[in-house]
């Protein structure tokens, strides 16, 4: 299971194109199958390794275990609260503005796969917290999520550009107010 996780990451990162359309022929009126495959691992991997990254980091103690514990909220929180926000905001007020149905599916299966390079990105930093700089690399979400608008959603073209820069947007805003409201929430944690 985790080895085709880890196969469609790293295909929809290196080859997003025949990657999204092999996605759009794979359409169903549920996403279990997408939750249980897909999201749900990614999430628990990323809250397995920022318990791991931070455990790895400090001295072992109550306070230690109270941040480890923190820690692992505030990803869930971050990355679980942040798919389901973004994938409402993109079905109901983001889609009939370019004139696409209102698919709370589709807008989900759109939002993860879409999200797949934060979601690296996100991975990597709960083990090593100092490489900061791969924040840079998230703007090649954009190009992602043209890829997916044009195979996956089939957006006309006219409004595709608009499109990506809307979702975009969205996608790369939300986890971090997200993560500035838990800040503000649960004062005293460490800075991932």
């Amino acid at each position: 299971m985790f080895k085709q996780l880890f196969v469609l990451l790293f295909k929809m990162i290196a080859e997003s194109t025949p990657t999204w359309k092999q996605l759009s022929g794979k359409q169903d009126n549920n996403n279990e199958s997408f939750y249980r495959s897909y999201l749900f691992p990614v999430v628990g991997i990323i809250a397995l390794l920022s318990f791991t990254g931070v455990l790895i980091g400090s001295s072992f103690d109550v306070r230690a275990l109270q941040v480890v514990l923190k820690t692992v909220i505030k990803q869930v929180i971050i990355y679980g609260g942040s798919f389901f926000i973004i994938s409402y905001a993109l079905s109901e007020y983001v889609f009939p503005r370019f004139d696409l149905p209102k698919d709370k599916w589709r807008a989900e299966q759109f939002t993860g796969y879409g999200s797949v390079l934060i979601y690296v990105i996100a991975m990597v930093k709960a083990l090593f917290p100092e490489l900061f700089l791969l924040e840079i690399f998230v703007f090649y979400t954009f190009y992602i999520l043209w890829t997916g608008a044009v195979h996956f959603l089939k957006i006309q073209d006219e409004h595709i550009i608009k499109f990506t820069i809307f979702a975009g947007i969205i996608l790369l805003i939300t986890p971090f107010l997200l993560k500035v409201l838990i800040d503000l929430l649960m004062p005293g944690m460490v800075k991932m």
